[in-house]
């Protein structure tokens, strides 16, 4: 679907790609594109959500076929790239280091996790996003980016060895045992704990998630 996807370009300079998380677009993250003029911004909205199409094929919405998409993109990307992904969006950047280890320059996840090892802690989350659906705004079988069917990225996680931060709002319950779970697997992660933050660290503190941005960004231009 890659040709299909919604994209945003913006600005000039290292190129950074936004990935959302579910039920939202690249627009979540307008406030700190907006600090990152220097930077080639482009932000996706992912099948199904903001301006991109909504396919009825389930199989569209799978891991591989998001990575796929993100292919697509990163193709036409110079390097250096660093990928910025929010809540599944995050997972989906690890997904993307794990299996193809040599696009990729950098690494922020803002409020993600690694997914889940447990089978059964797998069917729990999927059933709560299943039953989340009537509250989204999307599509129920757009809400199938977010399924989990296997432990790639929790069991791969210390393969990724590009410099990577870890951006998580100190009020983000849900999502602070993940972090904690990330900074200790993860070989080349910072951590960053934003006081004040919930899980849209970007909409609430974005000069925090342009400056871990940056920190990135400025390694690479050195």
């Amino acid at each position: 679907m890659t040709s299909d996807l919604h994209l945003e370009r913006t600005g000039s300079g290292v190129s950074v790609l936004f990935v959302h998380g579910l039920d939202s677009s690249g627009e979540v993250w307008s406030r700190v594109v907006e600090r990152l003029g220097d930077h080639r911004c482009i932000t996706v909205d992912l099948p199904g959500h903001g301006s991109s199409p909504t396919s009825e094929r389930p199989a569209d919405y799978e891991r591989d076929a998001l990575l796929r998409d993100l292919d697509g993109i990163l193709d036409d990307i110079d390097r250096p790239v660093v990928l910025v992904g929010h809540s599944l969006g995050g997972y989906l950047g690890m997904a993307y280091a794990i299996t193809r280890p040599d696009v990729l320059d950098g690494l922020v996840l803002v409020a993600s996790g690694p997914g889940f090892r447990d089978p059964d802690a797998r069917e729990r989350w999927n059933t709560q996003v299943r039953r989340g659906v009537p509250d989204y705004g999307i599509s129920e079988i757009a809400a199938g980016v977010a399924f989990h069917t296997d432990s790639l990225v929790i069991d791969r996680m210390s393969e990724i060895t590009i410099p990577v931060t870890l951006l998580i709002g100190d009020h983000d319950t849900a999502y602070l045992g993940a972090n904690d779970y990330m900074q200790r697997k993860l070989p080349h992660a910072r951590r960053i704990t934003v006081e004040g933050a919930r899980h849209y660290v970007m909409r609430s503190h974005p000069d925090d998630v342009a400056a871990s941005i940056r920190s990135i960004t400025t390694s690479l231009e050195a």
